[in-house]
């Protein structure tokens, strides 16, 4: 029993609402009643319309003058009806928004429904005699209570002054022959329930209001959470970017003078310092270059750039990036396209071809002997994509150690490797795959693995792409670009423009190997006065330097200005060479009008690369300096060799006739392979071939192969046919210089 007492107290007891939001509830109730009371309004008028057309004819049916003398006193209640209605509404107003609402509609709509109670109570017992129901009242009890929100007391005092009226009018109007009793009883039962009811509506929008404003202030901290996380992401975009220039301008210096420094004579210990200490460098920028990327996926700032690309070309230059360090380890690399699978695709070739690089270092990591085995095939996708209609299949299998099943779901995740000893003893920051993966599926496609512990591993992943056109694909650099391999690209003047004196002697070094005329400017400002009095083919410009810096120099020359006079060719190709490594930067660059983009450190292949695209140049018909012809290259220099392989001069005259019985069958193989057009196996064999004589110094000969192996991966037969012609004059030389000795 204490229990009910406890119960029924707390259900008549009006929700508190919160101080801070009183105000704004009061608001909410106020407007949604009177909307409500002007809905109600319009309802009344019209029903007061059709009663008094009911009345009419029920009255004019009586035919006595009593009742016509009734229906006189209806006309005159329900014209005061509509009236007060009209008159509501007029004071209501139009309540479009929150400003419509004034102080008076707190208390208008309270009015509306104690008026419309007792209006509706007069009416309804004037006309009991004749009607003998009560129906409009019982109507107009529950109504409100369902339809408007009210407070416990103010409907408590709605219904009192509902009850009190009705008594009052019945009293008035009926005589004392009929009973009334049981009406006033209904009426203060129906008055109960409806007490329930309007409590139990107060209660649902009281619970409505809170459940929006929790929504809403949830809404709004995520929102501003979302910005604090977007501030967060510009912040660390912008720290990343500083920290990598900032880390990459000694960068460029570090790995520009050791990659200099290994061109020249040296001891084997020397070498052996200078290349470890590259080395080191090297694997330092590709941490860089991993954190970076996995910034830009992580605010999904990296777009594929689609261009017509060859695939192949793509896939073999991917491969030649570890190729040496495979044989030096004793793991063969296999490149293997299946039948069906389209040579041109368009593309983002840069992105593919870090995807291979990522799988093959991962193999190569976990790969002590064996083979990898990279293959390309075409794929279907079950559904189509608009703009991507061509699907292939890719797959980087191994002969490794293998992930274990437990770690092969998490091996795709950030800082994730398959043994927690993995980093230490492998190195890397445990991003490639997760790299790999995000880029994969920007291509349309999915990646998994597939792994057998000591047996190895093969990742397996799907990409789109569109139709390629070969008549569009840009040629691919498939030749590495070394120091010692001449870059094919036109002679030509090139402004220099560079703040910082290392970057500007390493790079000028590179550009003088090329056989540029290199002039140099220190300053934006420099360079616009050498622009307004000299032509060039290309400009270097490098984007961060004091004062006018290579934003506002690039604009400076599209838009012809100079200092003092104007500039001679506003449309000079500019080329960005940056310490700078985020898209946005790259992007910056495009819109300004430059016609590239190189990221510092640029190697000596990086640039001419770049170059190449801007200047021309072609693989086939390249201007060589006569020092570097292949027939002038030193046929047999067994100096050369020693001092590279780090023994004596007797050593490497002892290994020459095993060498050379080697090269004289891999020469016969690749001469039946180029006859036979089987393109492959003659890159497979001159691969062999150009180790073989470079272990014994022959330059010429190995120059010949590497011309030999580049056609064969390119897939031209023609070529291959020419430069196996040259390959078997080399051997020719190197033989009477071998019996020479």
């Amino acid at each position: 029993m204490g229990r009910m007492n406890d119960i029924f107290p707390k259900f008549f007891r009006d929700p508190k609402v919160p101080p801070e939001l009183r105000d704004e509830f009061l608001f909410e109730i106020t407007l949604s009643n009177c909307r409500r009371v002007k809905v109600v309004s319009w309802l009344m008028i019209i029903v007061v319309l059709t009663y008094l057309v009911v009345d009419f004819i029920t009255i004019r049916r009586a035919g006595t003058l009593v009742v016509a003398d009734m229906w006189l006193i209806l006309l005159g209640m329900r014209s005061f009806a509509i009236a007060v209605c009209g008159l509501f509404l007029w004071m209501l107003g139009p309540l479009q928004n929150n400003e419509d609402v004034s102080p008076m509609h707190y208390w208008l709509w309270k009015v509306f429904i104690l008026f419309a109670l007792v209006y509706t109570a007069m009416i309804t017992c004037y006309t009991f005699p004749l009607k003998m129901s009560l129906a409009p009242v019982y109507i107009f009890l529950l109504g409100p209570s369902v339809f408007f929100a009210m407070t416990f007391r103010q409907a408590a005092t709605l219904f009192v002054t509902g009850i009190i009226a009705i008594a009052g009018w019945l009293h008035l109007f009926v005589p004392s022959a009929i009973p009334i009793g049981h009406q006033i009883l209904n009426v203060s039962i129906l008055s109960a329930v409806a007490l329930v009811i309007a409590q139990t509506s107060y209660v649902s929008s009281f619970k409505a209001f809170m459940n929006k404003r929790v929504i809403e202030q949830k809404n709004i901290q995520l929102e501003n959470a979302r910005a604090v996380a977007e501030k967060a992401s510009e912040a660390k975009s912008e720290f990343l970017a500083t920290v990598s220039h900032e880390i990459r301008t000694p960068m460029n210096a570090i790995l520009g003078m050791t990659e200099i420094t290994l061109h020249t004579p040296l001891s084997s210990e020397q070498r052996d310092y200078i290349g470890a200490a590259r080395e080191a460098a090297l694997n330092l920028l590709d941490i860089i270059n991993d954190i970076l990327d996995f910034s830009r996926i992580e605010a999904r700032g990296i777009r594929l750039i689609p261009v017509h690309f060859d695939l192949p070309a793509v896939m073999h230059s991917a491969a030649t990036t570890i190729r040496l360090q495979a044989e030096q380890k004793g793991v063969e690399l296999v490149v293997d396209i299946m039948s069906g699978t389209p040579r041109f695709l368009k593309g983002d070739p840069g992105r593919l071809r870090q995807i291979f690089i990522n799988l093959l270092n991962n193999a190569l990591k976990f790969t002590d002997s064996g083979t990898i085995r990279v293959t390309a095939g075409p794929w279907r996708p079950k559904e189509a994509e608009q703009g991507r209609p061509v699907g292939i299949r890719f797959s980087v299998k191994d002969t490794g150690t293998g992930i274990p099943k437990k770690k092969l779901q998490s091996i795709f995740q950030a800082f994730s490797q398959a043994d927690g000893s993995s980093s230490r003893s492998y190195g890397g920051s445990g991003l490639g795959l997760s790299i790999s993966r995000n880029l994969v599926e920007a291509m349309g496609g999915t990646i998994r693995v597939e792994s057998r512990p000591g047996k190895g591993s093969e990742f397996i992943f799907t990409a789109r792409f569109g139709e390629g056109d070969g008549k569009r694909a840009t040629e691919a650099d498939v030749m590495s670009a070394s120091w010692n391999v001449p870059l094919p690209v036109k002679p030509s003047r090139v402004l220099l423009v560079d703040d910082n004196p290392l970057n500007v002697k390493v790079e000028k070094l590179h550009l003088d190997r090329m056989g540029m005329d290199v002039t140099t400017a220190e300053s934006g400002t420099e360079a616009l006065m050498l622009l307004a009095e000299e032509d060039f083919d290309l400009v270097l410009m490098d984007l961060e330097m004091p004062g006018m810096d290579g934003h506002e120099t690039t604009r400076r020359i599209r838009n012809g200005e100079g200092v003092g006079s104007p500039v001679r060719q506003p449309d000079v190709p500019v080329l960005a060479v940056t310490a700078h490594a985020l898209s946005d930067v790259r992007i910056k660059c495009e819109n300004e009008g430059m016609n590239g983009f190189v990221t510092k450190p640029a190697s000596f292949g990086d640039l001419g690369a770049a170059m190449r695209r801007i200047l021309g140049g072609n693989w086939q018909h390249l201007p060589i300096s006569k020092k570097e012809t292949p027939d002038e290259a030193p046929v047999l220099d067994i100096v050369h060799a020693a001092s590279n392989l780090g023994v004596s001069q007797a050593e490497i005259r002892h290994l020459v006739p095993n060498a050379m019985s080697e090269i004289r069958l891999k020469l016969d193989l690749t001469e039946k392979a180029v006859q036979t057009g089987t393109l492959r196996e003659v890159a497979i064999q001159t691969h062999t071939l150009k180790s073989v004589t470079a272990s014994i110094g022959a330059e010429a000969a190995r120059r010949a192969a590497v011309r030999l192996e580049n056609a064969a991966r390119r897939e031209d037969a023609g070529l291959c046919r020419e430069r196996s012609v040259q390959l078997k004059k080399e051997v020719g030389r190197l033989e009477v210089a071998v019996n020479a000795l």
